[in-house]
């Protein structure tokens, strides 16, 4: 079969389409004919050996991928995504071999391309609201709230009845709203001042998909919530600070916790976004432009 594969840590020169072996289910295994992938922000940094530090794996070739939507060999429709540094499987491949209790339903509602977008963005985002124990009637600011795992950020606050404050660029302003966002301020040097200006007393929480670290957690509470991802801003956590402890959040497979996601936005609660569809020959375009960044939604392969 065809899959993106990184023949060394050297940058996107050193990945490729290549010919692989056909995967082989093992016990519990699944094989899943793969529809649509979809790349994260943090594909791009696997091509540097950025994850070998957190335990990644350092062995060649690699095929590379996260995310995906696809159908089993039995004609079941799935999605979800397997951590491919760790797990020694990638999505961006024609077929995949996963366990079972990885896959969640894909619900008919949802095309391939989108569902692809939902699992590890969406997870990651159901991990940072539940970690700041967002609730109703909450300020919760979202830094990078126009980006993939910040709009899904925005809405499950949302969904919690907050009132949700997002800090993105003057650019990305109108696509914060359209996601939900009460206010906009921007990124800039002035955030603290925007925030305090309309909440003196700051926000009841931040989640920080942006990697804004010390200028965001000044803009909350004393005593607030403060929660990033390491894998999607890694080392942008910030000292506690006024009775704050920021905390981290691991974005981890979970069939159970995909398919509450996808079954919500089959509802039309959650809003997946496709900035750009391309079949799996056209990677490198792929990548080039989600270096470029600016995307108001994922750029999805299809075998």
């Amino acid at each position: 079969m065809r899959a993106v594969t990184l023949t060394s840590f050297g940058g996107l020169d050193a990945l490729e389409l290549a010919q692989v072996p056909d995967p082989v289910p093992g016990e519990d295994e699944q094989l899943v004919a793969v529809r649509a992938a979809s790349l994260n922000s943090w594909d791009r940094y696997t091509p540097e050996g950025t994850f070998v530090a957190m335990g990644g794996s350092s062995e060649f070739p690699q095929v590379q991928g996260w995310d995906f939507a696809g159908e089993t060999s039995n004609g079941r429709r799935v999605l979800g995504f397997v951590p491919q540094p760790w797990m020694g499987v990638g999505a961006f491949a024609e077929q995949v071999a996963l366990p079972s209790a990885l896959l969640a339903p894909l619900p008919e509602a949802l095309g391939f391309p989108e569902a692809s977008t939902l699992p590890a963005c969406g997870l990651t985002a159901r991990l940072l609201v539940q970690a700041a124990g967002v609730s109703q009637s909450d300020v919760v600011l979202v830094t990078g709230a126009a980006g993939i795992v910040g709009g899904f950020a925005v809405q499950l606050a949302r969904g919690r009845g907050a009132r949700v404050v997002a800090a993105t660029r003057e650019r990305d302003a109108s696509e914060a709203r359209r996601l939900g966002a009460e206010m906009v301020v921007d990124t800039g040097t002035r955030l603290q001042a925007a925030v305090r200006g309309q909440w003196p007393d700051g926000a009841d929480a931040c989640l920080d998909t942006a990697g804004l670290g010390p200028a965001a957690l000044d803009c909350v509470r004393d005593g607030g919530a403060f929660v990033t991802s390491v894998t999607t801003v890694p080392g942008a956590v910030p000292d506690a600070a006024r009775g704050i402890s920021p905390q981290t959040v691991a974005v981890q497979p979970d069939a159970d916790a995909t398919a509450e996601l996808a079954d919500r936005a089959a509802r039309g609660e959650l809003t997946l976004r496709v900035a750009e569809t391309l079949p799996l020959e056209r990677f490198r375009d792929a990548y080039t432009h989600l270096e470029r960044g600016g995307l108001h939604g994922k750029i999805v392969l299809t075998p």
